[in-house]
């Protein structure tokens, strides 16, 4: 009996502190990522404010630190603000409870332009045995360097 008990918390103890696999938070990534698309679909600010940890931030395109993020999402869903399609291109752990990813989107609005594309990069904890957003980072992709300076370089 003891020695069942013993086998039962090793395991137990080992998957707690087994390492975050680059492939499973890639998984984890893509699915906070399917969620946050679901939530802005739906103009449901309290559910992209859920996908962040209790002191999560976001610093949008210009740089402003923002950390009322029901709030900031009821303010973009007015200024219209419509669906985003995430690309989650890099995710990495910074060992088992954080971790970094990168990628781009596209936010869609309902106003010109109608298309943003955007780049972006997150730090990730885990809060309550799941993974949320602490700090994510927008940016606006830039253009593609002008064919001339690519032949520059060859």
């Amino acid at each position: 009996m003891l020695k069942a008990l013993f086998i039962t918390t090793s395991l137990a103890a080992i998957t707690l502190v087994a390492p975050v696999r680059a492939q499973d938070l890639q998984s984890e990534v893509e699915k906070i990522g399917a969620a946050y698309t679901d939530c802005i679909a739906k103009h449901d600010a309290a559910c992209v404010a859920s996908l962040y940890s209790k002191d999560g931030v976001q610093v949008n395109v210009v740089g402003q630190v923002q950390t009322d993020l029901k709030a900031t999402y009821e303010a973009y869903f007015k200024d219209g603000e419509d669906g985003i399609a995430v690309k989650v291109n890099y995710a990495q752990p910074l060992g088992n409870d954080m971790a970094m990813a990168a990628g781009d989107v596209d936010v869609t609005f309902n106003v010109e332009p109608k298309l943003r594309a955007l780049f972006w990069s997150a730090v990730y904890v885990k809060e309550g045995g799941q993974w949320k957003i602490r700090m994510l980072t927008a940016g606006i992709k830039p253009p593609p360097p002008p064919k001339e300076a690519m032949a520059d370089k060859k």
